[in-house]
């Protein structure tokens, strides 16, 4: 969620003039929305998984080795998922995203799917929970 918001504050005010510099790179002006989409999956996810970990967690455990010994802790588990996904969408932004955007963009748009296809099973599965 703090990387959407300070994604769409990244703009000047519209009262403040506008000082020229440098244009924006393709890439990175490219990227904005694949980054916004991919927060979103991640927030889904995050969300989803705090609720069905602290709702139902003696029906579906953590399998990412990382931070696996957090399954009984939701809050710990999802502030140090959101730190990992925060460190590597950093790192696709800055080695691929100004060399090789379209590579980063399609990398950003399949974690969106994949991080959405997450929040969906997490629904589902607690939907059919006990």
């Amino acid at each position: 969620m703090w990387l959407v918001a300070a994604l769409l504050s990244a703009s000047t005010a519209a009262a403040q003039p506008r000082v020229a510099t440098a244009p924006e790179s393709a890439g990175e002006v490219g990227l904005k929305i694949p980054m916004i989409v991919w927060a979103a999956g991640v927030a889904a996810d995050q969300f989803t998984t705090y609720r069905f970990s602290s709702r139902y967690g003696d029906v579906l455990h953590e399998v990412n080795p990382l931070i696996r010994g957090l399954d009984s802790k939701p809050a710990l588990l999802v502030a140090a998922g959101t730190a990992i996904d925060a460190a590597t969408g950093w790192a696709a932004y800055r080695w691929l995203g100004r060399r090789h955007p379209r590579i980063a963009r399609t990398a950003f748009y399949a974690a969106a799917t994949y991080r959405t296809y997450l929040a969906i099973y997490n629904a589902r599965m607690m939907q059919h929970a006990p």
